[in-house]
């Protein structure tokens, strides 16, 4: 994301914040306010998003930056189900729905696109010549000098096979 320092200056971190916004301003309604359980949920789904998306940007790590990002992504998708189900149960208008849902997938596509950026095998161990490492072991499975793992005697069943 290159000339971007701070979190706040992203696209979709405000956009995720418009969101939470959005949640905050819904849960002041009398319906919500009634089904905590809905609210509660919702809450954590839109503040989550916007949580993980500053996270992310601030571990500096693909690897890191993908796994909050995975996050923000899941959470984002249970908030959009929260539209659903609030819709479904009359506290949003239909209108009201696609409004937040168009905003809710604006968003995943900005995560997305994100995503894609990101190198995916920043997450694995390199070695050297910058393949991924194998074990961290120098044993490659078996001795070089098969007699050495021979009894040679020293078991007490000497004479048994």
């Amino acid at each position: 994301m290159g000339g971007v320092y701070r979190f706040e200056d992203l696209r979709v971190w405000q956009a995720a914040k418009q969101q939470s916004d959005r949640v905050g301003e819904l849960l002041k309604r009398p319906p919500f306010q009634r089904d905590l359980k809905l609210s509660d949920q919702m809450n954590d789904a839109a503040l989550s998003v916007m949580f993980n998306i500053a996270e992310g940007f601030l571990r500096r790590r693909d690897g890191e930056t993908a796994q909050f990002l995975r996050y923000a992504f899941a959470s984002n998708g249970e908030l959009k189900s929260g539209y659903y189900a609030a819709e479904g149960r009359n506290y949003l208008s239909a209108a009201e729905t696609a409004d937040l849902i168009a905003l809710n997938e604006s968003i995943a596509r900005m995560i997305r696109r994100w995503q894609a950026t990101l190198d995916p095998g920043d997450q694995r161990r390199k070695s050297r010549n910058n393949r991924p490492a194998g074990p961290r072991t120098k044993d490659p499975g078996r001795t070089k000098d098969p007699g050495r793992t021979k009894d040679r005697g020293r078991t007490k069943d000497q004479g048994r096979t």
